[in-house]
């Protein structure tokens, strides 16, 4: 008396029974529909194959005609691919670049006007005086 090795769900694994419902003619038409409709690509995904998700028709028409507005283009930017709004260019330079030295001036000023900047400013102008004055006396002796 022998014991039969079980595979790993430790379960003798039923044979497989041949689906009657389905014919010849279903098989040929499942085995030319990949070759035809994907016979001139290199490698598909499963999601083209079902189209699921971005691989389906009306996704892809939708991709195609937005790509149809930009021929000739030399560059798009993501907001006009997609059709949302641009934000205003508010650093858009003059001639003389202007606007960059408006912007460093302002930000200049806010970091100036903030009170621990204030602060830190005085603090390191009277050690700066305090050294001053300790190396003045180690030159006078």
């Amino acid at each position: 008396m022998g014991m039969k090795r079980l595979g790993f769900g430790g379960t003798p694994a039923a044979a497989a029974t041949p689906n009657s419902a389905r014919t010849a003619k279903e098989d040929e038409e499942a085995s030319t529909y990949a070759r035809q409709k994907f016979g001139s690509q290199k490698a598909i995904s499963s999601d083209m194959y079902f189209e699921r998700n971005s691989y389906s028709p009306a996704l892809q028409a939708e991709a195609k005609e937005r790509l149809t507005n930009f021929q000739g283009a030399t560059s798009i930017s993501s907001n006009q691919y997609f059709g949302r709004e641009e934000p205003e260019d508010n650093d858009a330079m003059g001639a003389n670049g202007e606007s960059w030295e408006t912007t460093a001036r302002d930000v200049v000023q806010r970091v100036m006007s903030n009170p621990d900047v204030q602060n830190a400013a005085d603090s390191i102008r009277a050690g700066a005086m305090k050294l001053s004055e300790y190396l003045a006396q180690m030159g006078e002796r």
